[in-house]
């Protein structure tokens, strides 16, 4: 049976507070390698072991040593013995992380010291969360030196450490911790920067620590963790052979079976991250008492936040007005599209069209705009829910996530857009405040655990779009669902048109390069925002407008061109055109989601 989503909302929302502790993570952090790094270009950057100041250096090698020892999380302490007494008292490294574009001309001499101007490429907080800088923000401080016992040295704090940023790789990884969603059914990954290079057993450690400590502001209240308040681990997290054990203290001790093994979800799906298997104690008993030792990793796949399962990878679409499944894109058979015969959808006119992640219902915005209607795609009995909803004005396509609730968001073209959710278990709509500043919204994608949101937003009073994301929690003691933590990517492109979930993270429709460039490409991108790059793969010989696409690892994305025509990444990287001579209906493509 479908949720009931505010009560469980109401029922957690204390709790949850509760566990929204501060921490830090510079001192200790990484940022994710590989898949998340910043988005600055690489400049061929080389590790560099901190090293303490040779004696009789001038002032440009005192600030390049020093801001290569503050890179290292690990070398604060060298990086301070580049300091005066009073500035390395001062200093906070931990505060924040600066991300910087660092250029050989990033450093210039002024009057007693050295300025440091460069552009700004992000913050990484003391929860160890990217966060994109603004388009024209500048990394700038004046380091003053001054003599101590006749050597120079750095006499003015900056505010937290400065990375460049051809060391982000190398110096930070990103990692996710795991919360749940407020069915408690699915995992939700919560991104944060921790340090590169850390021993396998001080990582587990870190790790296991910031989750204990609760979701980043991202996430805030639309997650839950089934760590009671106080849970801790009693020692270090010790590694052996790829074994983790994690000793929690006796708060845990009072869960009840179900929420043992949630807990147990959020700690495997962590450490697996870093290719460890858990064990897991309590006061010194296992966790989980019934299950192996060593807890296997498939003994939690049915959390997994990327919705493993064929009707994920299966495409949908509306041709003629009529929606559509997309079948043949797996080469099994000839790609066609077949018309939704039966059910509440058959037969209706639409302009757009939604699926659930399980591929049983579905529902359309109708083509006169003045309808939602939903049901399941094949019906079965007397007893199938579908039904109608008014709605008004542009009303995005609308998006479903797991537990089957539908997010509808109209009003999009007046001052104030109406975002609303359909449960399932009631037949109206629940409102969810949200406040856009004026901005207007151009694209809505749920992501499956029905927690975060990805938008597509047109700065108000120009045509130029956005990406951001934003998350659903609660306010006045969980009796209202809110939109709130707006994240804006902060992309580098111009003249994006669409935006949707990915297993990569996110990918986004826009132009990048040269400031007058228009041409449409496909990116990816973190959730985060970090390591924008053009999607891998061919590069396609159309122009690409819109994009279908969800978290499932075996979902091929699927872009409509500008001719309304459709094309497909394959798994060998190449893309497929259902019709080359572009003799096929338009088809506007959607995944379940």
């Amino acid at each position: 049976m479908r949720r009931r989503l505010l009560v469980v909302l109401v029922s957690l929302l204390v709790p949850m507070a509760m566990l929204a502790g501060c921490a830090a993570v510079p001192t200790k952090g990484t940022i994710r390698s590989g898949d998340r790094a910043g988005q600055a270009p690489d400049l061929g950057g080389v590790g560099v072991e901190a090293k303490p100041p040779r004696p009789n250096v001038g002032d440009m090698a005192i600030v390049n040593g020093f801001l290569e020892a503050m890179s290292d999380s690990q070398a604060y302490d060298v990086a301070r013995q580049y300091m005066t007494p009073e500035a390395a008292g001062a200093w906070k490294p931990e505060k924040q992380t600066v991300v910087y574009d660092q250029q050989p001309d990033s450093l210039t001499r002024k009057g007693d010291g050295i300025q440091l101007s460069a552009k700004m490429i992000a913050t990484i907080d003391e929860r160890g969360e990217w966060i994109p800088a603004p388009a024209n923000a500048k990394a700038d401080f004046f380091f003053k030196l001054k003599k101590v016992n006749d050597q120079l040295r750095v006499d003015s704090a900056p505010p937290g450490a400065y990375l460049g940023s051809n060391q982000v790789d190398l110096k930070l990884a990103p990692r996710d911790l795991y919360f749940l969603n407020q069915g408690r059914n699915m995992l939700v990954p919560d991104p944060v920067y921790l340090p590169q290079t850390l021993p396998s057993g001080q990582a587990a450690t870190q790790l296991i620590q910031e989750l204990l400590k609760g979701p980043t502001s991202r996430l805030g209240n639309g997650v839950v963790s089934a760590a009671p308040p106080g849970t801790e681990v009693q020692v270090s997290v010790p590694v052996d052979l790829g074994v983790a054990t994690v000793a929690l203290n006796d708060t845990a001790g009072s869960l009840r079976d179900p929420d043992r093994r949630l807990l147990a979800a959020q700690i495997v799906w962590t450490l697996n991250q870093l290719n460890l298997r858990a064990k897991i104690t309590v006061g010194g008993a296992p966790l989980l008492p019934d299950d192996p030792e060593v807890l296997p990793f498939a003994n939690f796949s049915q959390f997994d936040p990327q919705v493993p399962g064929t009707s994920m990878t299966r495409l949908y679409g509306i041709m003629n007005d009529q929606p559509q499944r997309i079948v043949g894109l797996d080469g099994s058979t000839n790609v066609e599209a077949q018309g939704v015969n039966n059910g509440p959808l058959a037969g209706k006119k639409a302009q757009s069209f939604a699926v659930t992640p399980r591929g049983d219902a579905g529902a359309i915005v109708t083509l006169d705009g003045h309808d939602v209607v939903y049901g399941l795609l094949d019906p079965t009995g007397k007893d199938d829910k579908e039904g109608t909803f008014k709605v008004e004005g542009e009303t995005l396509p609308p998006s479903y996530d797991y537990d089957g609730n539908l997010w509808v968001l109209d009003r999009a073209d007046t001052a104030h857009p109406r975002f609303r959710v359909h449960t399932g278990d009631t037949p109206g709509l629940t409102p969810i405040a949200t406040d856009f500043k004026g901005d207007t919204p151009v694209a809505l994608r749920m992501a499956p655990d029905g927690v975060r949101v990805l938008l597509v937003m047109q700065t108000a009073g120009t045509t130029q779009n956005y990406v951001e994301t934003a998350t659903v929690q609660t306010t006045n003691n969980g009796k209202q669902l809110v939109l709130g933590a707006f994240r804006p990517l902060r992309l580098p492109l111009t003249n994006i048109s669409d935006a949707a979930w990915s297993k990569q993270g996110i990918i986004v429709i826009g132009a990048g390069g040269s400031p007058g460039n228009t041409k449409h490409q496909v990116w990816s991108v973190n959730a985060d925002g970090s390591s924008l790059q053009l999607l891998p793969g061919s590069t396609p010989d159309f122009t690409p407008e819109r994009v279908a696409s969800n978290p499932n690892k075996d979902t091929l994305p699927v872009i409509q061109d500008d001719d309304g025509q459709i094309h497909w990444l394959s798994k060998d990287l190449a893309w497929v055109t259902m019709d080359s001579e572009k003799n096929h209906p338009v088809i506007v493509p959607t995944y379940p989601g």
